[in-house]
């Protein structure tokens, strides 16, 4: 009896402990008064994170939960180029793209579904045509969608075609 009592008192313990970590488990760059509409971590154990109070005053962030690597647009930069919405759907295909200009690179923060296939993280490309990406891997937590329609179009992206007929021309 007194075997079964210890056995039952370890379980306990350590679910108690697994519970503990999943409640301590960080979920990316945004801070705590910011909505979080993507975050991931990356393959080179770095945190991607697009957060913001609103759609409006979005904030790209990348690197580590101890050390933010980059954060764009900087504090106090009111005269940051805008972030962009892209986004493309079919039958079963579904590819969303928030890209930002910051000073000779292009940043593409995406999330790409086809089928039962997901593939999602940010793109880095160049003035000099060097083009690096990095994939999120584990959890996803993206919504990126919610920024449809707030979000001025990126009639330069081929997700649009051109244009952005359900959005307008923003």
């Amino acid at each position: 009896m007194k075997r079964i009592a210890a056995f039952a008192l370890s379980t306990l313990t350590l679910a108690g402990a697994a519970m503990a970590a999943q409640l301590e488990k960080p979920t990316g760059l945004c801070a705590a008064t910011e909505q979080n509409y993507f975050s991931c971590r990356t393959t080179r154990s770095r945190w991607i994170g697009l957060c913001g109070n609103s759609p409006r005053q979005l904030h790209y962030r990348f690197g580590t939960l101890r050390r933010i690597d980059l954060d764009y647009p900087a504090s106090g930069d009111r005269k940051h180029p805008p972030f962009l919405y892209a986004h493309y759907m079919r039958y079963r295909t579904e590819r969303v793209e928030v890209s930002f200009r910051n000073g000779n690179a292009d940043y593409a923060v995406f999330d790409y579904r086809e089928g039962r296939s997901r593939r999602a993280g940010v793109r880095v490309a160049t003035e000099e045509g060097r083009e690096t990406e990095f994939p999120c891997i584990g959890t996803i937590d993206s919504r990126l969608g919610a920024l449809a329609g707030t979000l001025p179009c990126d009639t330069d992206n081929a997700l649009n075609g051109g244009s952005c007929p359900e959005h307008g021309q923003e």
